[in-house]
C-alpha cells in the first residue's frame, strides 16, 4: 500500500492552493509595509546625505525612472495575474513568452530614459552614470512582475510577498553601507539601488518556475496561444492602465520639478512616504483582487457577490485606516523629519483625503480591469492624471506653498477617479440578470 507522506500532502496543499482575498491580501500588505518602513529607513538616511538640492533630484530621478519603466510591463503581467489560474499548465509558456517580450522591449528604455534624466537634473558625468543604472534597476524591477503575477493567480502571494522585501530590504542594505562608505556619490548609492531588483528577479524566477511546474490540466483562453504581437495588443489597456498607476502617485513630484523647485520637491517626498505607506495595501488589495474577481469573470452573480463582499471589508478597514493611520503619519514624519515636519505635515494632511478616496475607488476599478472592456479602466485612471495635472498646472506656479497645492491636485484626481469608476462599474455589472451566488 502506498503511504502517503508530509511531503507528498504538503505537495498537494501547493498544488490546490487557491486565491484567498483575506489571506493574500494580509500577505502582500504585511510585505508591503514592512517594504515601507524599511524604505523610510533609508530616506532617512539619503535626507541626511545628499545636500543643496541633491535629495529632490534623487526623488525627480527615481520617479521618472519608475513611470518610463514601466513601458516595459507592456501589460503583460496583469494578463498573466487575470489568467494565470485558468490557464492550468499553459501558463508556464504564457510567463516565458511575455519575459521575451519584455526584455527586448527593456534595453532601448533604459538607454533613453537614462540619458533623458540625466539632461532634466543636469550636474556631472557622476549623475550620467548613476541615472543609466537607475533606469536598469527599474527595468529589472519591472521583470520580476510576470513570475510575481503567476504566483499571486495561483495563491502564492506568501511568496510574491518575499521578492517583494527582498527587493527593498536588499537595497535598503546596499544604500547604508554606500552612504557609509562613499557619503552621496551618486554612482555608489545607485549601484546599491540595484542590489535590491538583482535579487528579487533572482528569487521571483526560481520560485515561480518551481510553482508553475507544479500545475496540471489547462483551460484553453485566448492568451494560451496568442504570439507576441496578438500579446501586445491584449496588454495595451493595461500598460496603459500600469503607466497611469505609477504616474498616479508620482504626478505632483514631477510636476513640482517642472514648475517649482527641488526644495518643493523633497518637502512634498517627505510627506509622500507616509501617504504611500497607507497607499501600497491598496495596490495589494487590488492586485489580489484581479485574481479574485478573475475566476468568475464569466459568472457576473458571482462576481458581483464578491464584489460586494470586497467593498464591505474595505469599508471596515476603511475607518481605523483614516484616524491611526493620520495619527501614526503625523507622529512619525515629525519623529523622523524633523527638519521637515512643519511644511511635511501639512501636505500629508490633504494626501490623506486623496487616500481614503483612492481606497474607495479599488472595488469598482478592479471590476472594470476583468470586464470585457478594459480598456475603459485604463481610461478612468488617465481621466484622474489629468485632472490632476490640470490643477498642478494652475494651483502651483507663483504658489507661496506648492507643495499644499500639488497635494491639493492630487484629491482631485482621485475624486474624478472615484466618481467615475463607480458609474463605470454600476453600469457594466448590474445590468445583469444573473441570480447572485452565495459561494462557501
Amino acid at each position: 500500500m502506498y503511504r502517503i507522506t508530509s511531503r507528498d500532502a504538503s505537495r498537494g496543499e501547493e498544488v490546490n492552493r487557491k486565491v484567498r482575498l483575506e489571506r493574500d491580501t494580509l500577505w502582500l500588505s504585511a510585505a508591503d509595509m514592512a517594504a515601507l518602513f524599511v524604505g523610510i529607513a533609508v530616506h532617512v538616511i539619503l535626507t541626511r546625505t545628499f545636500t543643496g538640492g541633491d535629495y529632490g533630484r534623487w526623488v525627480l530621478l527615481l520617479d521618472l525612472f519608475y513611470v518610463t519603466a514601466t513601458i516595459v510591463d507592456l501589460g503583460l503581467p496583469t494578463l498573466i495575474g487575470r489568467d494565470g489560474e485558468r490557464l492550468g499548465s499553459n501558463g508556464h509558456d504564457l510567463v516565458h513568452r511575455c519575459l521575451r517580450i519584455q526584455v527586448r522591449f527593456a534595453l532601448p528604455i533604459i538607454a533613453i530614459s537614462g540619458v533623458l534624466g540625466w539632461l532634466w537634473v543636469g550636474e556631472s558625468t557622476a549623475w550620467l552614470v548613476a541615472s543609466l543604472i537607475l533606469a536598469l534597476s527599474a527595468c529589472v524591477q519591472i521583470l520580476t512582475y510576470a513570475h510575481r503575477a503567476a504566483l499571486r493567480a495561483l495563491g502564492e502571494s506568501r511568496q510574491e510577498a518575499l521578492v517583494r522585501f527582498v527587493d527593498r530590504g536588499a537595497t535598503a542594505a546596499g544604500i547604508v553601507l554606500a552612504a557609509w562608505q562613499f557619503g552621496a556619490h551618486p554612482i555608489a548609492l545607485a549601484l546599491a539601488t540595484f542590489i535590491g531588483p538583482l535579487g528579487a528577479v533572482l528569487i521571483a524566477v526560481r520560485l515561480g518556475e518551481r510553482r508553475l511546474a507544479s500545475v496540471e490540466g489547462s483551460v484553453e483562453l485566448e492568451t494560451a496561444n496568442a504570439d507576441g504581437k496578438k500579446l501586445i495588443v491584449l496588454g495595451t489597456p493595461f500598460l496603459l492602465a500600469a503607466i497611469a498607476l505609477v504616474a498616479n502617485v508620482r504626478i505632483e513630484k514631477l510636476m513640482l520639478g517642472l514648475l517649482s523647485t527641488t526644495d518643493s520637491v523633497e518637502i512634498f517626498q517627505i510627506a509622500w512616504l507616509a501617504f504611500i505607506a497607507g497607499y501600497a495595501p491598496i495596490l495589494s488589495i487590488r492586485a489580489v483582487m484581479l485574481s479574485w474577481f478573475g475566476e468568475v469573470r464569466n459568472n457576473r452573480g458571482k462576481m458581483w457577490y464578491r464584489a460586494k463582499r470586497a467593498a464591505i471589508i474595505i469599508g471596515i478597514v476603511s475607518i481605523p485606516g483614516f484616524f491611526l493611520g493620520g495619527l501614526i503619519g503625523m507622529d512619525a514624519l515629525t519623529w523622523v523629519f524633523p527638519d521637515y515636519a512643519d511644511k511635511s505635515t501639512v501636505v500629508f494632511k490633504w494626501l490623506l483625503v486623496a487616500w481614503i478616496l483612492a481606497l474607495f475607488a479599488s472595488v469598482p476599478l478592479t471590476l472594470i480591469q476583468v470586464s470585457e472592456k478594459p480598456l475603459r479602466y485604463a481610461g478612468l485612471l488617465w481621466s484622474g492624471i489629468i485632472a490632476d495635472l490640470i490643477a498642478c498646472l494652475v494651483l502651483i506656479p507663483n504658489a507661496q506653498f506648492p507643495a499644499e497645492r500639488a497635494a491639493i491636485s492630487a484629491i482631485i484626481g482621485a475624486v474624478v477617479v472615484l466618481i467615475a469608476s463607480t458609474i463605470e462599474a454600476w453600469r457594466l455589472h448590474s445590468a445583469s440578470s444573473d441570480l447572485l451566488v452565495a459561494e462557501p
